[in-house]
C-alpha cells in the first residue's frame, strides 16, 4: 500500500504533463491561439515535398532558394513547438549579388524564426493566397525576411511541373512599413516582389 501511495503521485504528474503538452496536426485549423507546451507536428509529412533547391533565372538575374524541413523547432520564446519549413536564398541582379543568406543553413538554430524563410501553414483551395490552387492541392504559406533592409514579406509556395520537371511557383508580397510623414523613405527590399517560377535542382 505504501508503494502504491508513492507511485500514484508520480503517475498523476506524468499524466498531467502529457495533458499539458499535446501533439497537434499542423494541417488542422487551430484558429489564432497556440497552446503553450504543444507540439504542432507535420503528422502527414505535408512539408516534405517542398524540400529542395530551386532556381529562377532570367538572363543574368537569378533567385536561388533552398528549403528544408526542421523538426520540432521552438518558436515564440519556447512556448510551443513546430515542425517548420525553413529556408535561405540568394538573389543576383544583372550579374551582381544583392543578397545571399545561404550560409545560415549551416547553423542549427533552435528557434526557427532565426532563418530568413519560415512557416508551417498548409493552405488549400479557397484559402487566401491559394486562389489558383486545384481542389486537392496543398500549398505552403510563410514569411520571408530581408536582413539587409529589414523588410518582411508574405511568401506563398505552390508545387508545379514545368515541361515534366518539378518546380515551385512563389508569390512574394513585401509588407508596407508604417512611417511618420517626417521619416525618410525606408529602403527597398533586396529583390522585387511578385511571382517567380523556380526549377527544382537534382539532389547531390
Amino acid at each position: 500500500m505504501k508503494q502504491l501511495s508513492k507511485i500514484l503521485p508520480i503517475f498523476l504528474i506524468a499524466l498531467s504533463c502529457k495533458a499539458q503538452s499535446p501533439i497537434l496536426d499542423i494541417s488542422e485549423n487551430r484558429g489564432t491561439d497556440n497552446i503553450t507546451g504543444a507540439y504542432y507536428k507535420d503528422t502527414h509529412n505535408l512539408l516534405n515535398p517542398f524540400e529542395g533547391t530551386y532556381i529562377y533565372t532570367n538572363g543574368n538575374t537569378s533567385l536561388k532558394i533552398v528549403l528544408q524541413k526542421k523538426i520540432k523547432s521552438t518558436v515564440n520564446n519556447n512556448r510551443y513547438y513546430y515542425d517548420y519549413l525553413i529556408g535561405e536564398y540568394q538573389y543576383i541582379e544583372n550579374g551582381i549579388e544583392k543578397i545571399n543568406t545561404l550560409n545560415k543553413l549551416s547553423i542549427n538554430f533552435s528557434n526557427a524564426w532565426n532563418y530568413s524563410i519560415g512557416g508551417s501553414r498548409i493552405i488549400t483551395s479557397g484559402n487566401t493566397g491559394c486562389d489558383e490552387c486545384l481542389p486537392n492541392e496543398k500549398a505552403w504559406r510563410g514569411g520571408l525576411v530581408d536582413e539587409l533592409t529589414h523588410n518582411n514579406a508574405d511568401l506563398i509556395i505552390r508545387r508545379i511541373t514545368v515541361n515534366g520537371i518539378q518546380a515551385i511557383k512563389i508569390l512574394v508580397v513585401w509588407r508596407m512599413k508604417h512611417k511618420k510623414e517626417t521619416d525618410p523613405m525606408p529602403p527597398r527590399a533586396s529583390f522585387p516582389g511578385g511571382d517567380y517560377i523556380l526549377i527544382k535542382q537534382p539532389d547531390r
